[in-house]
C-alpha cells in the first residue's frame, strides 16, 4: 500500500519537475487558503485571486520555501504578505468574514436546527468581530487552521510565549465578547 506524500515531500517533487506534485499542492491547500484569506478580505473573489496569487509565488520562486517551519505555515505565509500587500494597495483595514460560516448549513438538520444552528454561528461572528484584529487572527489560526503554536509564531513573527499570551488574551475577549452578545440578545 502506497503511503501518501506530505506536503513538504510534494514540493520538493513539485522542485525536482514531478508533473502532478504542484497540482497535489494546490488540491490540499487551495480551500483553506481561501478560507484564510477571507479573514483579510471581505470578497471570496479577492480572497480566490490572492490564493492563486500565492500559488504563483510558488511557481515563480521554485525552491524558496527552505523547510524551516512546515510547508503549511511557509505557504500561509506567502498568503499573508499577499494579502496585507493587497490591503495597502487598497487602503482597507482587515477583516473577519465568517458571516458565510453563519449562512451554511448541513442538509441533515432540519429547518429548526438550521436555524438555532445559523443564529449561533451569527452570534459567534459577531463576537469574533468585536475582538481585536490580532486576536481574530490567532483565533482563526489555531482552530480553523489547526496550526500549531510554533507556526502560528512564525507566521505571525513573534515568539511562540507571545503566541501563547496572545491566545490566552484572545480566549477571554472571546468569552467577554461572547457574554456581552448573549446579553444584548437576551434584552431584545
Amino acid at each position: 500500500m502506497r503511503q501518501e506524500r506530505t506536503a513538504e515531500e510534494a514540493y520538493e517533487a513539485f522542485c525536482a519537475g514531478e508533473e502532478g506534485a504542484f497540482d497535489r499542492l494546490m488540491e490540499e491547500f487551495q480551500q483553506s487558503l481561501v478560507f484564510f484569506l477571507l479573514g483579510y478580505v471581505r470578497s471570496p473573489e479577492t480572497a480566490e485571486d490572492l490564493a492563486e496569487d500565492t500559488f504563483v509565488e510558488l511557481l515563480l520562486h521554485k525552491g524558496r520555501f527552505r523547510g524551516q517551519s512546515s510547508f503549511k505555515t511557509y505557504l500561509f505565509s506567502v498568503a499573508r504578505h499577499k494579502a496585507i500587500d493587497h490591503l495597502r494597495r487598497e487602503k482597507r483595514r482587515p477583516a473577519v468574514a465568517l458571516d458565510e460560516i453563519a449562512e451554511r448549513g448541513d442538509d441533515a438538520m432540519g429547518p429548526e436546527e438550521l436555524f438555532l444552528a445559523g443564529e449561533q454561528a451569527a452570534e459567534i461572528a459577531r463576537a469574533i468581530r468585536a475582538i481585536p484584529k490580532e486576536y481574530q487572527e490567532v483565533l482563526r489560526l489555531l482552530y480553523l487552521e489547526r496550526l500549531k503554536y510554533e507556526e502560528i509564531a512564525l507566521l505571525m513573527r513573534k515568539n511562540k510565549k507571545q503566541i501563547d499570551n496572545l491566545a490566552y488574551r484572545a480566549r477571554q475577549a472571546l468569552k467577554n465578547s461572547l457574554g456581552r452578545e448573549a446579553i444584548l440578545l437576551e434584552k431584545q
